[in-house]
């Protein structure tokens, strides 16, 4: 009997955000959740956050629209400088600590298996066919063209790119380990 190269049964998964600079976050990195309290540009502030653990590199996820940063510096408790201009007040965000430069970051040998979706509601699921660029764990950097919705990619991933990726899929991937 052969062994399936792909076997999903573990309850490990994370809705991830492309960038062409940030890797998937690690799932087993602590997070921190809430919303942003005010808007400043490059910076996320939020009068609850408690940034005490948060460092430079530290990757975060502006969830409401689907956009992502990296922190640049902790200015204090409640304002981190990012990489990018994403939040406004009333965003809700996620704090993955440990970025990619922390001691908890992913490694080469911990890549994801990645369930390609789509937000495209009239995309038939059976026919639909999309671009999808990645980095693989063994670093290279492959676009899978005209991949089907609905599927997981035949590799082990540690990044999903935004540029080289169809829109409809770029914020409807999930990485499972």
């Amino acid at each position: 009997m052969a062994y399936p190269k792909i076997t999903v049964n573990t309850g490990v998964a994370l809705e991830i955000i492309a960038s062409d600079t940030l890797p998937i976050p690690a799932p087993s990195l602590p997070v921190l959740s809430g919303t942003a309290s005010a808007t400043s540009t490059n910076k996320l502030v939020s009068i609850f956050g408690n940034f005490n653990d948060a460092s430079v590199g530290d990757i975060v996820y502006n969830t409401a629209d689907k956009t992502s940063a990296s922190v640049v510096a902790v200015e204090s408790t409640t304002t981190l400088e990012l990489s990018a201009d994403i939040f406004t007040s009333g965003k809700t965000y996620t704090i993955f600590l440990g970025g990619p430069n922390g001691s908890s970051r992913i490694e080469s040998s911990e890549g994801c298996l990645l369930y390609v979706g789509s937000n495209d509601p009239g995309m038939n699921f059976n026919e639909s066919i999309q671009d999808v660029k990645v980095k693989t764990v063994a670093g290279s950097i492959v676009t899978f063209t005209n991949f089907p919705i609905g599927h997981y990619l035949p590799v082990q991933v540690l990044q999903l790119y935004s540029t080289g990726t169809d829109t409809p899929v770029q914020n409807n991937c999930i990485a499972i380990w």
